[in-house]
């Protein structure tokens, strides 16, 4: 009998799409290039071959629209002494991009929404950074979407 390691699979499309988004909002944070112009280059340049473009374009779209509330959700749940410049800027870019998807994809079960950004900050960070999303990103998902816990 032979001793076969599974292969652990890549990521799939939906999370190329959410970790990309991610990425080009970081990106746009420090370019200040139009949305559109981000998601054109992302997506000649940067997105995984796999990659759901659409829910790229959607996600993107949707957190660069709501930029500010975003900012104001996300400042309103940080702990006493925090402010939204005081967070990495990565980090950032998932919360953001994170809190978008629970306002505009309903159909996303706000568990699976947080467990998928708890796993972006993985992939980023190595320290207490995906602890601090899990929990930012309860506590918003238990306000915007309360009927599904």
């Amino acid at each position: 009998m032979t001793d076969k390691k599974q292969k652990t699979p890549g990521p799939t499309p939906r999370q190329h799409a959410r970790i990309s988004a991610a990425q080009a909002l970081f990106q746009q944070d420090f370019n200040k290039v139009t949305t559109a112009r981000l998601i054109l280059d992302f997506r000649q340049n940067y997105l995984e071959p796999n990659t759901d473009e659409i829910l790229f374009a959607q996600l993107v779209d949707a957190a660069a629209e709501r930029l500010p509330e975003l900012d104001a959700i996300i400042s309103a749940n940080l702990s006493e002494g925090w402010t939204i410049e005081r967070i990495d800027p990565v980090l950032r870019a998932i919360l953001r991009v994170g809190i978008a998807e629970l306002m505009v994809m309903p159909d996303v079960p706000a568990r699976v929404v947080i467990t998928e950004y708890v796993d972006v900050a993985h992939a980023f960070f190595g320290g207490k950074e995906p602890g601090m999303v899990n929990g930012l990103l309860d506590k918003v998902a238990r306000t915007l979407r309360d009927a599904e816990f």
